[in-house]
């Protein structure tokens, strides 16, 4: 009986031994499965988030050079430096566009597309521009053409392979072009590589042996998956892409889930056979515990990834290019933000519209992802409003009203915009509860004076007040958030302005924006130690150099004569002495007197009739590297570089009466052209210097 009750103790054991080992296995495979699920999820939800921010960076910039060409339509030669220095400024931008309809330029013929596309050469990227509209490439038939024609927005074409630009397979964004009338005249076009959004989502492969696809909304291949195996299970996760229609799959094996459940289940079972009540015990705790940590393991994975793709959406808002503006010597700035946590409620911009920079520098109250939220409707509210808008006040006017609104959570920001004229360095600006800039001007640094308005996001209907000041050439404003004024020590005592000042008059002369906000960084670092950063800390420094830009500026200095002269041959001797005061080298004053003289005196004959009496405008136009020449005359019409060259091996007694004279203008000059306009004559002859 005992060996029956002890048969009977084995079996009940191993059937309960047995029934929680399937217990904990369908838990596993339960907990597994959620894992592989909330993985695929978060990994899709960021490739979406990264794919449209791209998208975002594509249309914007799409937008702009858009706008561009409107502005410049009556300067086709223009289109390609546009279509180019979008390409150049726009990450993962292919090649850009500009397609007009037929013949909308008579000169340039039926087709003008101007396009420029990144290439590759060796490990070197390049941007190539050219016009590539032509029989062999009609782009009037390309979907995107017809589209952009047909849809007033911004549009995603199917994808499809470029054979005369790119020459490789492309997806492409297309918008129309419209004159000051509204018509449409041609379309704008961005291109991205599917090899880039390939490289792009590559990371979605989460598993060895798992795929990702991604398909357009028409269900074409942008990224192609291989083909599945007959009669294998998969597990299909799908996230659709806002901002371009399409749509996004992870693809997972059932076996490449559960590979190693199956495993550890052939070890569990082999340890239940040894010890079957401990082992019910510790499998039965392990099983809950592995649960939980698969559960915080994802939870951190999937908070930590967005928190990363936050900050990096955050940062790329700001200004991060310097020095920004290479074709200016008038200006020196320098920011950086560094944030407390992953992100950060700090922010500052700046940019240059009508010659005036107008600049930004805010902080918003709390920290973190909210935070942020509101430091990227502040900057972006700050782009839009002053877009359109020179006064600093009603600028910040604006921008708190429409902060005021949308503010539920009861946040504000505190902010500092000025607006800069870089021509005599006067700025007005409003403060809106912020820091005081700091004016560095002769070795002494000073806060400049600020009235106590409103943070914004307070009060709708605030009236905001502005001042002024006047930046003298070599000072520099310095602007910047409480982190650095409020940055604490082990022991709790706050760096403070006076700090500040006396950092800034150490600076001395001769160093640049850059080295002033590295040389700040450095000092409140050494003064907080170890402490840990409670508050993100931003700074920018900005220096006025308005003699650099006149320097710059008188190099490219244009110098212009005009001779008005009647139609009377008498008046020749004149044209010599004219030519003699514009400061010509003197090895060409000779040749380019004779050549004005046989040009000027071919007009008084063929233009003016002996019966008819008028006047002879003759203009220099003289740079550094040549000196231009327009003859005008409102005479009848003659173009003297239609006649026919004379044949100078001839003897003089059988040679052609005319031709010698213009003849010797085209050998001595450079350039000679001709032109009839508004009833007038127009001779242009230029000679490098």
């Amino acid at each position: 009986m005992r060996s029956y009750s002890g048969l009977w103790i084995l079996l009940v054991a191993a059937a309960v031994l047995e029934l929680t080992a399937c217990v904990q296995y369908f838990y596993s495979r339960a907990g597994i499965k959620a894992e592989a699920m909330q993985r695929a999820e978060s990994e899709l939800k960021k490739a979406e988030l990264q794919i449209n921010v791209v998208a975002a960076q594509v249309e914007t910039s799409l937008k702009i050079m858009t706008l561009m060409a409107e502005r410049n339509l009556a300067h086709p030669d223009s289109m390609l430096s546009i279509s180019r220095m979008i390409v150049e400024r726009t990450p993962y931008m292919k090649g850009a566009a500009i397609a007009m309809r037929e013949g909308y330029y008579e000169s340039e013929g039926k087709w003008f597309e101007a396009y420029s596309h990144e290439q590759m050469t060796g490990d070197k990227s390049t941007v190539v521009s050219r016009r590539i509209g032509s029989a062999e490439h009609d782009y009037f038939q390309s979907e995107w053409y017809r589209n952009g024609l047909e849809i007033d927005s911004c549009w995603w074409c199917e994808p499809y392979y470029d054979d005369e630009g790119a020459k490789e397979m492309l997806v492409s964004c297309s918008m129309p072009i419209k004159d000051r009338s509204g018509e449409i005249v041609g379309v704008a076009l961005a291109d991205v590589s599917l090899a880039e959004l390939q490289r792009l989502s590559a990371y979605l492969q989460i598993y060895p042996d798992s795929y990702y696809s991604i398909k357009s909304g028409m269900g074409i291949d942008i990224v192609t998956p291989p083909d599945t195996v007959a009669g294998r299970k998969y597990h299909i996760f799908t996230e659709d892409i806002d901002a371009t229609g399409w749509k996004m799959e992870i693809i997972i094996p059932d076996d490449v889930i559960f590979a190693e459940l199956n495993k550890v289940g052939f070890v569990v079972t082999i340890m239940m056979i040894i010890g079957l009540a401990l082992l019910i015990f510790i499998m039965y705790h392990s099983a809950k515990d592995i649960l939980n940590l698969i559960k915080i393991n994802s939870q951190n994975e999937r908070i930590e990834g967005e928190l990363n793709i936050a900050r990096n959406i955050q940062m790329a808002m700001l200004p991060k290019v310097f020095p920004p503006y290479n074709d200016r010597q008038d200006l020196n700035i320098y920011g950086m933000v560094l944030p407390a946590k992953e992100v950060g409620g700090d922010l500052y911009d700046f940019y240059i519209r009508d010659n005036k920079l107008l600049v930004c520098i805010g902080d918003v109250s709390g920290k973190g992802v909210p935070a942020s939220l509101v430091m990227a409707v502040t900057r972006s509210l700050f782009r839009t409003i002053s877009f359109n808008d020179n006064d600093a006040a009603s600028i910040v006017s604006k921008m708190n009203d429409a902060m005021a609104e949308m503010n539920e959570q009861n946040m504000f920001v505190t902010l500092f915009l000025g607006v800069l004229n870089l021509n005599d360095g006067r700025m007005e600006y409003c403060n809106a509860g912020h820091n005081a800039p700091i004016l560095y001007s002769d070795g002494k640094a000073s806060e400049i004076a600020v009235k106590a308005n409103l943070p914004l996001g307070i009060l709708s209907g605030f009236a905001f007040e502005s001042q002024t000041t006047t930046l003298n050439s070599k000072d520099t404003l310095f602007l910047y958030t409480d982190g650095l004024s409020e940055a604490e020590n082990s022991g709790k005592l706050q760096f403070g302005t006076e700090r500040v000042l006396n950092a800034i008059e150490q600076w001395g002369v001769g160093k640049d924006a850059k080295q002033e906000i590295e040389s700040m960084e450095t000092v409140v670092k050494q003064f907080a130690g170890d402490a840990e950063q409670s508050d993100d800390l931003t700074m920018v420094s900005i220096h006025y150099l308005p003699e650099n830009q006149k320097k710059l500026e008188s190099k490219l200095i244009t110098e212009r004569y005009s001779l008005v002269m009647r139609n009377d041959i008498q008046q020749i001797p004149t044209l010599s002495e004219w030519v003699e005061s514009l400061g010509v080298p003197d090895a060409l004053n000779m040749t380019i007197n004779l050549a004005l003289e046989e040009a000027v005196s071919n007009v008084m004959l063929y233009a003016y009739p002996d019966s008819d009496s008028g006047r002879v405008l003759v203009e220099a136009e003289k740079k550094a590297e040549s000196i231009t020449f327009t003859i005008t005359d409102s005479g009848i019409a003659f173009d003297p570089t239609k006649i026919s060259e004379p044949d100078i091996n001839l003897p003089a007694e059988e040679r052609q009466i005319g031709g010698l004279g213009i003849h010797l203008v085209k050998q001595i000059m450079d350039e000679v052209k001709y032109e009839r306009k508004d009833g007038k004559n127009i001779l242009t002859l230029v000679k490098n210097l």
